[in-house]
């Protein structure tokens, strides 16, 4: 299947259906994450590693955002060219946004893979293996996804195959009607 013809790929966002908002703003996604942070970061400073947890974590930020894209890439069949990183400085928050309507499902999975892969999976190879640096990297990003739970509990109850495209300044989404087939009125 050419890319131009992928589900989510080239989807233009319906014309005539209201969409669903399901969002929230970027500050309160944003405290959800720092009032859950703000704990760990105190112990991590009373242990004298402020100077290489913060740039890991800031790394950990960049990559989460990149995870994002290349899910909703990978699984909505798109391309990079529709993906967008920015900065939204009032609310002290990275994001990576796709610019086209994807099937819930792959929204989903694009929302949840940062969870998994730097946070659940760190934390749990780093406990299991005895490398505690490694579990508080993933407990701390286990945190640091707590804005895109959100987002997935704001999508609970929507159907897979609705169109589901990121909301322009909040965190969250607009939700469209699955496309009706063709000669269906």
């Amino acid at each position: 299947m050419p890319e131009d013809d992928a589900i989510g790929s080239n989807t233009p966002i319906p014309a005539n259906p209201e969409p669903d908002d399901r969002s929230t703003s970027m500050g309160a996604a944003t405290l959800l994450g720092l009032g859950l942070a703000a704990p760990l970061v105190a112990v991590n400073a009373l242990l004298g590693r402020l100077a290489v947890g913060l740039p890991l974590l800031a790394l950990g930020i960049v990559v989460h955002e990149l995870v994002h894209a290349a899910v909703w890439v990978a699984a909505g069949r798109g391309s990079w060219d529709r993906v967008h990183f920015g900065w939204q400085w009032r609310a002290l928050a990275p994001f990576a946004h796709y610019t086209q309507p994807l099937p819930a499902t792959a929204y989903r999975l694009g929302a949840v893979a940062p969870l998994l892969v730097l946070g659940v999976l760190p934390s749990l190879l780093g406990s299991l293996a005895g490398w505690p640096a490694v579990a508080a990297f993933g407990w701390l990003l286990v945190i640091g996804a707590a804005g895109d739970l959100s987002v997935l509990w704001l999508l609970r109850g929507v159907s897979s195959c609705a169109l589901v495209a990121d909301h322009p300044s909040r965190a969250g989404c607009l939700v469209y009607p699955p496309p009706r087939p063709a000669g269906e009125d």
